[in-house]
């Protein structure tokens, strides 16, 4: 396997979390470069790093010249950089939401096409295992038909002055488009495409925010099935003074006409399952049967980078492409889009 040669754009909390990952498997992929636009995250990237700071796109690209570029910036830049990347023929690791809005992701999806560059969204949820063997779970068939889902992501998230999740303009919105895409595109890896959204946005307890500080949605799917899903950056729980992920909770509960499944997403990984379909279960099993993944939440991270790598080796079509970020944000954005109806 080949050691890759990263850049990062954007030096923020997720840079962070991602060079971890990078430290997990530094036999397939290594930094060399960071680029962020403010001074001080540049001086402390190099400190902490080893490895040198660029204030701009182009110099660093020139300069370097990574494999490929993972880009961390607020979301109402991300056309800006990948066509830069595409530009330069530089494969793209870039964190949710694909864009701030429809047009600039649709943007994305054309520059992919046109260009053919490897491109992967990080819906990093969907390559951790315990989410892997949900889907093992639905695929067999012991949930039956999926009907209803509940789902949240709660917490209180510790903003620097700096953030760019402070402005409506650089998010596209407020918690909901941040981390309420998580639920969303977990939810139509099994239920499918959305039919129709709609809920309310409050901006609670967090007048340091432009976006919403809370929000619930109700989605109806295309096959009829319902859900309904509470995303919170105002919301404490045991833990709340630590930074994000401690004191957060990202959870699932989904129900068929055969079976039930509960996820806790983060910050422990825990799923409990139920089927009255008898291969599913232990023989004569009763209540629930829970599952505790090895790995721990952070690990999604490392398995959705890793996969990115496996593309960049074997040419594979990344599992999660513009197009599919596309529809994911556009769930997100009809809610905000039925709010303003009302």
């Amino acid at each position: 396997m080949k050691q890759h040669q990263l850049a990062f754009v954007g030096a923020g909390r997720i840079a962070d979390v991602h060079y971890n990952s990078i430290q997990q498997m530094q036999e397939r992929a290594r930094l060399v470069a960071v680029c962020d636009s403010r001074a001080e995250a540049r001086r402390l990237r190099t400190a902490e790093w080893g490895v040198p700071a660029f204030d701009s796109f182009e110099p660093m690209i020139k300069e370097v010249n990574p494999d490929a570029v993972c880009l961390f910036l607020p979301h109402h830049i991300h056309l800006e950089y990948v066509t830069a990347a595409a530009k330069a023929g530089k494969p793209v690791f870039m964190e949710k939401p694909i864009a701030a809005t429809r047009e600039h992701a649709q943007g994305i999806v054309d520059v992919v096409e046109k260009t053919g560059i490897p491109l992967l969204i990080a819906h990093t949820g969907l390559f951790h295992p315990a989410f892997e063997r949900i889907l093992e779970f639905v695929g067999k068939g012991w949930l039956g038909r999926p009907l209803f889902a509940k789902g949240s992501s709660a917490g209180w998230l510790t903003f620097r002055p700096w953030d760019f999740r402070l402005s409506r303009e650089k998010t596209g919105g407020g918690c909901w488009v941040d981390a309420g895409a998580h639920l969303v595109y977990c939810l139509r890896a099994i239920f499918g495409e959305v039919q129709s959204v709609n809920g309310y946005t409050a901006n609670l307890c967090r007048p340091e925010m432009e976006g919403e500080d809370h929000a619930a949605a109700t989605l109806r799917y295309r096959s009829g099935a319902l859900a309904q899903l509470f995303v919170s950056y105002g919301h404490k729980l045991p833990g709340y003074q630590h930074d994000w992920p401690l004191g957060y909770l990202n959870s699932l509960e989904i129900s068929g006409d055969k079976g039930s499944i509960r996820y806790e997403i983060s910050p422990n990984p825990r799923v409990e399952y139920f089927s009255e379909v008898a291969e599913a279960m232990p023989l004569e099993w009763q209540g629930w049967l829970t599952h505790q993944p090895a790995e721990s939440y952070m690990y999604s991270f490392q398995a959705a980078l890793s996969h990115f790598l496996d593309c960049l080796d074997t040419g594979a079509k990344p599992r999660v492409t513009a197009a599919d970020g596309l529809a994911t944000l556009d769930v997100l954005l009809r809610l905000y889009e039925s709010c303003v109806e009302r």
